[in-house]
């Protein structure tokens, strides 16, 4: 086991490189879930209108009494609705995830690449950064780029959650370490953790505890996750603050199923 309390380096022209890389690689999954979430939010009501426009249509044919106009308006109502559907499933459609680039890759690696854009951060909020690599580690098949945006967008809600907290007490933790299934990325602060209610609704699309939050970035991050064939956990720490981990599925495990 590696551990190091890693001294901050000033950001340069490489740290501008990394970001734009990352913002090109995640901007589609944000995309998606922005198109995801709309879906989500639009279908059910939508398919509500149709249901019951279509009910008081039969209603209705059955009292012929009833003005011919008024059947042919709610039948309009029931067009409507399902062309707005079908618009909202277009679109849904035609925002695809970017293919998953895999290829043998070192978690590890993947870390210190991304240090010289995350230990600025740290210093200018005042955070002492812990790194902690496990080694050796084995390799998992991932999109490098793109978990490195999981990582980004873990330790800048990792930031937030500890900015309340008085400068001398700031702490961030990523680790790495395995099991006999799978290589796992942790991000651990030191904040207030996470409260019940939020918990769990924390990764749907949208939802935000932040006054300027989208409410996408954990989404995101549990998206990229479960594209590797993994999985986006949580769990509050005893002794304070949260722990958030992607768990990805190591090459010798993949192979062996």
């Amino acid at each position: 086991m590696e551990t190091h309390d890693h001294q901050v380096r000033s950001p340069g022209a490489q740290v501008d490189r990394v970001l734009e890389q990352v913002v090109a690689v995640t901007y589609r999954c944000l995309l998606r879930e922005l198109a995801s979430g709309f879906a989500h939010e639009l279908n059910q009501p939508l398919a509500a209108i149709a249901a019951y426009a279509e009910g008081a249509a039969t209603l209705l044919r059955r009292d012929p009494t009833q003005v011919t106009k008024a059947v042919e308006i709610v039948e309009e109502i029931t067009r409507q609705a399902l062309r707005a559907g079908d618009a909202i499933q277009r679109v849904r459609s035609n925002v695809r995830p970017l293919p998953v680039h895999r290829a043998a890759a070192d978690c590890n690696a993947l870390v210190q690449e991304m240090l010289p854009l995350i230990e600025p951060l740290a210093q200018h909020h005042n955070i002492r950064l812990i790194v902690n690599l496990s080694s050796p580690l084995p390799q998992i098949q991932g999109d490098g780029p793109r978990l490195q945006g999981l990582l980004l967008f873990l330790f800048r809600n990792a930031v937030d959650a500890v900015l309340d907290l008085p400068a001398a007490r700031r702490q961030v933790t990523i680790s790495t370490s395995s099991d006999a299934a799978a290589v796992e990325l942790s991000v651990m602060d030191n904040g207030a953790g996470v409260p019940e209610a939020a918990a769990r609704e924390m990764f749907l699309p949208f939802f935000t505890t932040k006054a300027e939050g989208t409410g996408l970035g954990l989404a995101v991050c549990r998206t990229i996750a479960v594209e590797h064939g993994g999985e986006l956990r949580f769990s509050n720490q005893p002794e304070g603050g949260a722990r958030f981990w992607a768990r990805i599925p190591r090459i010798d495990a993949a192979q062996r199923t």
